[in-house]
């Protein structure tokens, strides 16, 4: 504010300069300086140096005056300035609505007691697991967080915020809020590719590594899609998180050919006393666990689950064309602050059901 304020005064000092003591430069030439310093004051420091700066520019237009011009021409540089800053002001105070609406519409809400926390540690690859971040890393939102946290900042009150000046000190409630809805939206209802069939359901043998490995991009990208980075919010706590969007599939996850998925399920380990298998028409949608029924895992995914608790990712068994894969979702370091426990905690894990085409 105080710096506002110096440059306020002094662009009044350097207008009154030209009107009383001018400069020798043709009157063209210093039009062009000075609405020149007006783009550059709106581009490294403030709107409301601009909007200073042009209407002091045309208030020189005074000078124009046979009588009196440079007296009409001085008064016009205050008056300039004193609009500048009741203009801003009442924007200001808009823009300050504007956001307290904003946080009305998306407050901070509590997660701990919709998600409880990882009953226990287990083994994990670390290698694995920094793989399934890294693969998911593009995915972090950046901006969204951004203007969630300033949505949710008390610093964004500020009129002349530091550090940094410019436009991009306050935050737009228009694009803001057409962000955060585009953010905020939740993925529709995506079919099961296929139906419950008891011919899809072998236990079968257990599948070479170097073969268990081939669907480990596959797997990570169904983690990826279900988890939905960008539609992590801002988190300030457990106690306190804005815009989070409940996980759910964006899309169909696709694995390699020769391969189809006909079936992909949740298995909970976090909500229920034992694991449990969410059995929905839809993929898995972590706001319609409530109303699904379960089943019990069944003697492949009992078998899976305890190989997972001991430290494995990704299960396989094949029996002829079909393949069933059991693979870990883990408590990644983008997940510990709202989920609790610790990195490598095993959370759930997905079930899916192939088929081998040819």
């Amino acid at each position: 504010m105080i710096l506002l304020i110096a440059m306020t005064a002094a662009t009044l000092a350097v207008a009154n300069v030209m009107i009383w003591r001018p400069v020798f430069l043709p009157r063209p030439i210093f039009a062009i300086l000075w609405f020149g310093i007006a783009g550059l004051s709106f581009c490294v420091t403030s709107l409301l140096l601009m909007i200073q700066t042009i209407s002091v520019g045309m208030a020189l237009l005074g000078l124009a005056l046979p009588r009196h011009g440079r007296t009409v021409a001085s008064l016009l540089t205050v008056v300039a300035c004193v609009f500048a800053w009741v203009f801003m002001i009442h924007r200001a105070e808009n823009h300050w609505e504007k956001i307290d609406q904003l946080r009305s519409e998306y407050p901070l809400l509590p997660m701990d007691d919709r998600l409880p926390e990882p009953r226990r540690m287990t083994p994990f690859d670390d290698e694995v697991l920094a793989n399934f971040e890294q693969s998911n890393q593009g995915s972090a939102p950046s901006r969204s967080h951004w203007y969630w946290k300033e949505l949710h900042d008390e610093s964004v009150k500020s009129f002349a915020r530091t550090p940094g000046f410019g436009p991009a000190r306050m935050i737009t409630p228009l694009w803001f809020k057409y962000e955060m809805r585009r953010n905020t939206e939740m993925p529709g209802p995506i079919p099961q590719p296929g139906t419950l069939r008891d011919d899809i359901d072998p236990t079968g043998d257990a599948m070479p590594d170097a073969k268990v490995r081939e669907f480990f991009n596959f797997h990570a990208g169904s983690v990826g899609s279900f988890v939905n980075f960008k539609g992590f919010g801002y988190l300030k706590s457990r106690r306190e998180v804005a815009g989070f969007v409940p996980h759910a599939f964006e899309s169909e996850p696709r694995p390699d050919k020769p391969y189809t998925l006909e079936r992909l399920e949740l298995v909970g380990l976090v909500r229920n006393p034992e694991p449990a298998v969410y059995v929905s028409e839809f993929l898995p949608r972590m706001t319609e666990l409530d109303a699904v029924t379960t089943r019990p895992a069944d003697g492949f995914e009992a078998t899976a689950l305890r190989k997972l608790a001991a430290g494995e990712d990704l299960v396989a068994n094949a029996a002829g064309s079909k393949v069933r894969l059991l693979g870990a979702i883990r408590n990644m370091a983008a997940c510990v602050e709202c989920h609790g426990g610790q990195r490598g905690d095993l959370l759930g894990a997905f079930s899916y059901r192939l088929a081998e085409t040819k």
